[in-house]
């Protein structure tokens, strides 16, 4: 049934965005020594690429 596919495939998208900002929120807990040793670069949040977006659309 589409119906129970569209709740399954939301799920499991919510699973994967929690189990991201959980590891994000850890990594970031981590001394800065650390996250150099194991190269972290966290992700940029949602409203810093839409900004970097929207500057970039400025400057043109």
């Amino acid at each position: 049934m589409p119906l129970f596919d569209d709740l399954g495939r939301i799920g499991a998208r919510y699973k994967q965005a929690r189990s991201a900002r959980r590891t994000t929120r850890i990594m970031n807990a981590l001394p800065p020594e650390i996250q150099r040793d194991l190269a972290w670069n966290p992700p940029s949040s949602l409203m810093a690429s839409i900004y970097r977006s929207m500057a970039t659309a400025v400057r043109r």
